[in-house]
């Protein structure tokens, strides 16, 4: 029998499910709506009796329960999608949905200090120990996803040094933090004051986050 409408088919040939091993026979299609903004309800969490499974080629009608029995829930959950105009729902993998929300923390943090700013001033003469210990401090704001200026200056009633030397200083910090940022506007070089102004490469940590449910 042909189907007559795109947007309602009752009539798709059912390919075998990912995870089920007997899925249903009836298909239909429907828009899916946002369930919730943050927390969304999962597995026995869910309000309805019978629920539409998202497939590939449109949306499968089974009971909750039933649905739940077949999913290995060490590894996935079901979750609630949307509840107008059909009760829709999703099998999560578990390890998977942990990623995604692992790299959207590490995203929101990074919007979060993209913004912010740190200048870091240091004198052209200043003893190799004391540069390394500021410096660690201005690659720790990198690792945050910070903005630094490195700002070079003579020490208060001294000369600045000769252009050449001037230069070979603002290179060898560059060179100390390109691994973590980026020159992201053109170096400055006048009147014995130097300035770097390096952008984060992006947050940088070894966090580790649970993948249960």
């Amino acid at each position: 029998m042909a189907c007559t409408s795109a947007a309602k088919r009752i009539c798709c040939p059912v390919r075998p499910h990912r995870y089920l091993s007997h899925p249903p026979t009836r298909c239909l299609h429907a828009s899916v709506i946002t369930h919730a903004k943050f927390r969304k309800p999962k597995n026995d969490k869910i309000p309805f009796t019978e629920v539409h499974l998202v497939e590939n080629d449109g949306l499968v009608k089974i009971g909750l329960q039933d649905l739940l029995a077949k999913v290995d829930t060490e590894d996935f959950y079901v979750e609630l999608q949307a509840t107008e105009p059909l009760a829709v729902v999703k099998i999560i993998n578990k390890k998977e949905a942990a990623a995604r929300r692992k790299l959207a923390k590490e995203q929101r943090k990074l919007n979060t200090r993209k913004n912010v700013k740190k200048e870091f001033q240091f004198t052209w003469g200043m003893a190799l120990g004391d540069l390394e210990h500021k410096l660690g401090r201005a690659k720790a704001e990198l690792k945050r996803g910070s903005r630094v200026d490195l700002v070079f200056a003579p020490k208060s009633g001294q000369k600045a040094p000769p252009m050449a030397q001037m230069h070979e200083r603002l290179q060898l910090i560059a060179d100390k933090v390109a691994d973590l940022g980026t020159e992201w506007k053109t170096r400055e070089l006048s009147r014995g004051i130097g300035a770097l102004f390096v952008e984060s490469h992006g947050v940088q940590h070894d966090e580790t986050e649970d993948t249960s449910e």
